[in-house]
């Protein structure tokens, strides 16, 4: 009764980190890669061969949130 303050899940809490959506072409599979500790560079790894991707933030950004892994 005292804790007034609203509970979140897990998976608000995961909404709202940032992320990019990539498709790996190695084994085409979609999968979301998120942003490092640092804030310098999302990443992530292929869900099916562990395949590690590390896509470096640009000072100018990009308004594109989906690409391609070659």
């Amino acid at each position: 009764m005292g804790n007034d303050k609203p509970t979140h899940s897990s998976n608000s809490n995961e909404a709202a980190r940032p992320h990019i959506g990539i498709i790996f072409k190695c084994c085409r599979v979609y999968a979301r890669i998120y942003l490092n500790k640092k804030g310098d560079a999302f990443v992530g790894w292929c869900p099916r061969c562990a395949g590690k991707l590390e896509v470096k933030v640009s000072p100018t950004g990009s308004k594109q949130k989906f690409f391609t892994a070659e």
